[in-house]
């Protein structure tokens, strides 16, 4: 791993009502990241947890003082906590993770290798092997990348919901100042905005492991989320992103 191109590393962990996953998250993330990065941070958001998830966060946070906590003063949901976190960072390397830790905080290495100036921009994991996954998650799963192409995508895209995505600090600014999606399909949006922006994207074969407590609401999925689709392709064909961009540009 080349730790002296990126010597520093955000990691960013959306969560809501995870006081009973999270511990053993920061547990197995804290040494890996002292060993490895040096220069890190850890940036929990806590999307409106009704569990004690924040105050768990400020009690690790005394004796690590590399972690620290955004509360959001409600649920908003997924989309919106990982833009708040990421928009936070302030290292090099902006990573996005879940919570449970269903892909190793390891599987970073390999992705830094592709990542950087005259590289690319963004380096998202692929779930090439998906342990302890039920038939209708998967079912799900592969109904909302069918229907994004169809209703979303410009170009095809391997696999767009793997909680395991890191960019360049650049580029991090750059789509989560732009995207909009509060829930779940917020991932959709952002390979929409990499697409138009022309940020260029490198697949990374990564593990995923479905955690005990994994929630998935279904009838969300099949009802709401498209829902999500329809208003990210027509604030595209609208041109909000480009206004929205221009009026950022415009005040820099």
């Amino acid at each position: 791993m080349e730790t002296q191109a990126f010597p520093s590393l955000t990691v960013v962990l959306p969560t809501f009502n995870e006081s009973h996953r999270l511990p053993q998250t920061l547990r197995e993330i804290k040494g890996y990241l002292h060993e490895r990065f040096p220069v890190h941070e850890v940036i929990v958001v806590d999307d409106g947890s009704k569990d004690g998830t924040g105050e768990i966060v400020e009690d690790w946070a005394r004796s690590w003082p590399q972690l620290s906590l955004i509360r959001q003063p409600r649920n908003f949901g997924k989309g919106a906590a990982v833009r708040r976190g990421c928009l936070a960072g302030t290292c090099d390397v902006v990573l996005f993770m879940d919570a449970d830790h269903a892909t190793p905080i390891e599987s970073i290495e390999s992705m830094l290798n592709h990542i950087g100036p005259g590289r690319y921009g963004a380096v998202v994991g692929v779930r090439t092997y998906q342990e302890d996954e039920s038939k209708w998650r998967r079912i799900v799963g592969l109904s909302l990348q069918i229907l994004a192409h169809l209703i979303v995508f410009e170009r095809a895209v391997v696999d767009s919901q793997c909680g395991f995505k890191c960019f360049s600090r650049d580029v991090a600014r750059r789509i989560f100042s732009l995207q909009k999606t509060d829930g779940g399909m917020f991932d959709v949006e952002l390979f929409f905005l990499m697409h138009r922006l022309n940020i260029p994207v490198y697949y990374e074969p990564v593990r995923w492991k479905n955690k005990d407590g994994s929630r998935i609401n279904f009838l969300k999925c099949f009802f709401l989320d498209p829902i999500d689709l329809i208003r990210i392709r027509w604030r595209g064909l609208a041109g909000t992103y480009s206004r929205v961009s221009s009026q950022a540009g415009a005040l820099k």
